[in-house]
């Protein structure tokens, strides 16, 4: 979807060659709720890998063309009005440039992002990068202003250039791909997705996963009547890129794109299975789609949903990162929720994808992250956060010692040290665990992996000592445990 993403990921682990924009971009890119996108970009004019190797023209009888898909784009909305019971008639269908898609998607990451900082021209920057970005990954869009279902000219052509010589074939794909948005048309009608959305990074991947499962649970119910089954295979295919061999230069950037791609799709869907199944499964996606949940978490446990508990103790270790006594709080800083489950891959090995979930939502029994930006600074890495509670102390202790060892690299030097936060009778000790490397370009990247009790934070980043990661640890874990000041700091 996204040529380029730069990330740390909730191990800790440095991955990517620039500094911060390209997982919010594609957080971005899911967030907006209503468009299917791929993990690869529209090809370049005269630089197209697709077009060097190009097959022979195929046989008219073959191809589809506007007016056929226009049909199409009928036979779906009659569809999806009949089984919603949304009246879509006022939706239209448009054959839109990648430019003009991208214009659509402007208004609305502008509205996100300026709702993040507090300076306009840090956020223009923000905007700017993270659109650069975007042109070429939507194959289509509901624009919900405008009522308007936008296919992509260019990325239709390759979906279709891209499937077997069998017209039935790629009119199920266009078709399902057709149903797919007109079921975001009428959720927005039923649940105001537009209005309602919440303008933030962490509770939007919870949000992209609620409507995109909802789509695509609902595009397979349909396709099952309209014999439409097939072109959902296409469709995966196409947004997943299965049968393509990855870039040796790019393939992490392309799996951490998956990655969060199919957790709003895949995870998104088997979510929605999950409730349907429930007793009061339609009463519960109702309220799912009136008001989706917040924590990205809930998404792989829908046994537990609504987990308001959960959510109550998500808040908890947020207010504690943003009320932390540190210049890192102080303008010109802000704080970002975003989702930790970044560059999870929880398809591919349903083994590991199985032990995975066991620990984000039993073992782990609350996890939040946040970047923090300079916003004095638009080219300054951000400081990374990872906060969690987890199920015993012994939990965690197992749970920061993995954290910090997935920072140690040949390049690392490590040391581990302890302060006290003297509350009570309680008296927790806090562990902290921190590695520094030194980069080419003389750069220092610092992870401090702090333990106090059931709470770990991971805080990483480059700067200039290791000092301000570990009082800033130190500080959120001392509000966590109720205090104001730390006692016995090393520092």
């Amino acid at each position: 979807m996204i040529r380029q993403l730069h990330f740390f990921n909730v191990t800790g682990e440095k991955t990517g060659t620039s500094p911060h924009f390209g997982f919010i971009a594609t957080a971005i890119a899911l967030l907006l709720l209503s468009g299917c996108v791929s993990t690869n970009q529209a090809p370049k004019p005269r630089t197209s890998v697709a077009a060097q190797t190009a097959e022979p023209p195929r046989p008219q009888s073959q191809q589809l063309t506007q007016a056929d898909i226009r049909q199409l784009f009928l036979t779906s909305r009659s569809l999806v009005t009949d089984h919603t019971g949304t009246n879509l008639q006022h939706v239209d269908l448009v054959f839109a440039s990648d430019r003009e898609i991208s214009s659509e998607v402007f208004s609305e990451t502008q509205r996100l992002i300026a709702s993040q900082f507090t300076n306009s021209v840090f956020a223009s920057h923000f905007l700017d990068a993270v659109m650069s970005s975007q042109e070429g990954t939507y194959a289509a869009l509901f624009a919900t202003e405008r009522a308007q279902v936008m296919l992509s000219t260019t990325l239709l052509q390759n979906y279709l250039g891209g499937l077997p010589q069998d017209g039935k074939i790629k009119r199920a794909a266009v078709q399902a791909l057709l149903i797919h948005e007109l079921v975001h048309a009428s959720d927005d009608a039923r649940y105001g997705i537009h209005e309602n959305r919440k303008l933030n990074f962490r509770a939007s991947f919870a949000q992209s996963a609620t409507f995109e499962g909802h789509a695509q649970w609902l595009t397979r119910k349909i396709c099952k009547l309209a014999e439409c089954s097939s072109g959902l295979d296409a469709l995966d295919n196409f947004m997943f890129s299965r049968d393509n061999p990855p870039n040796q230069l790019t393939q992490s950037v392309q799996a951490v794109s998956r990655n969060v791609l199919e957790y709003s799709y895949i995870e998104g869907e088997r979510f929605m299975q999950k409730l349907a199944a429930r007793p009061n499964g339609d009463r519960l996606i109702d309220q799912l789609l009136s008001n989706p949940p917040q924590d990205p978490i809930q998404i792989l446990d829908p046994d537990s949903y609504p987990n308001v508990k959960r959510e109550g103790r998500n808040q908890n270790l947020l207010k504690a990162a943003d009320n932390a006594d540190h210049h890192w709080r102080e303008q010109p800083w802000a704080l970002v929720e975003t989702s930790p489950l970044k560059g999870v891959n929880l398809r591919a090995e349903p083994g590991k994808r199985e032990a995975a979930i066991d620990g984000f939502t039993r073992l782990i029994t609350s996890m939040v992250a946040a970047q923090l930006y300079n916003q004095d600074a638009p080219k300054l890495t951000p400081i990374e956060i990872t906060l969690m509670q987890t199920d015993h102390k012994n939990t965690a202790a197992l749970f920061a010692q993995t954290l910090h060892e997935n920072t140690i690299t040949l390049n690392t030097e490590t040391d581990k040290f302890k302060a006290a936060i003297g509350l009570n009778a309680r008296d927790p000790e806090i562990s902290i665990l921190h590695t520094s490397e030194i980069l080419e370009n003389g750069s220092v990247y610092h992870s401090v992996v702090s333990r106090a009790g059931k709470y770990v934070i991971q805080v990483a980043g480059f700067g200039n000592n290791a000092n301000e990661f570990i009082e800033y640890s130190v500080d959120v874990l001392t509000i966590l445990y109720g205090g104001s000041d730390s006692t016995n700091n090393p520092l």
